[in-house]
């Protein structure tokens, strides 16, 4: 399969492109699932008004799907979207966690690694 990137596959509604079937040349100019996020008609607000779309192209569709549920949806680590909150959030926890164990030599320290189920932990 090619994806669009690592994590595309668990966008819904992609129809991922096999390498074996088709050429690179039609995966990347012609597959729907690489021309699903092109352009700036699917962006949502504030990403199609933004100034910046042009160079980010709506941030990262993964993160927006895993933290949103919707790939959509403005990228959550942009601090122009609506969602920003969440990731502030998740970063204040994890302050306050590695606090906690610097102040308990005792503590063990929890690592988070980010895949569907914690990353849809955000997602309430």
């Amino acid at each position: 399969m090619a994806r669009p990137c690592h994590n595309a596959r668990q966008l819904p509604g992609l129809d991922l492109p096999k390498v074996q079937e088709h050429s690179l040349r039609y995966i990347w100019y012609e597959s729907s699932a690489f021309g699903a996020f092109r352009g700036d008609a699917w962006m949502q607000q504030p990403c199609r008004s933004c100034p910046e779309r042009g160079d980010d192209f709506g941030g990262c569709r993964c993160q927006a799907y895993l933290v949103t549920g919707d790939a959509s949806a403005c990228d959550p680590v942009c601090g122009r979207s609506p969602q920003r909150h969440r990731i502030d959030a998740a970063i204040s926890d994890q302050a306050v966690a590695a606090a906690r164990l610097q102040a308990d030599s005792s503590a063990k320290p929890i690592v988070i690694y980010r895949n569907d189920r914690n990353s849809k932990s955000l997602q309430a």
